[in-house]
């Protein structure tokens, strides 16, 4: 350490890095909760689509929850999809939305709570 500014850039560091644990572990628990809520709103013919759910947490530019689902019709199902036979559109299949229901359901249910326990925890982790 050469000075004062060394020894409070290194707080600064520590101080981060500390905060960081928490914000990812709290950003774990809240994936896990949007899955959920985006599993129990999936159709369920062979179980596969409700399956293929899983989240990602990203802390490129903040921290931020994807949630996903890699089973290659998904989208289909989310979105709605045009019906074809012999190369003419004959109808539409309307989406589920389970996405996007599972987005609102958790806003409603669960972010509130999430956050102030998150708030609560780097609070005590400050003291």
């Amino acid at each position: 350490m050469r000075s004062l500014e060394d020894l409070e850039a290194m707080f600064a560091v520590g101080m981060t890095s500390w905060q960081k644990t928490i914000v990812m572990r709290h950003a774990r628990i809240m994936g896990l909760k949007l899955v959920r809520e985006a599993k129990r709103r999936t159709p369920v013919d062979t179980g596969n689509l409700r399956r293929h759910w899983f989240f990602r947490v990203d802390e490129s530019g903040g921290v931020r929850i994807w949630a996903l689902n890699d089973a290659e019709y998904a989208a289909y199902v989310n979105n709605g999809h045009r019906i074809v036979r012999g190369g003419h559109t004959v109808g539409f299949v309307p989406g589920k939305h389970m996405l996007e229901k599972a987005v609102g359901e958790y806003r409603e249910k669960h972010m509130k709570q999430d956050v102030e326990d998150m708030l609560e925890d780097l609070r005590r982790a400050m003291r």
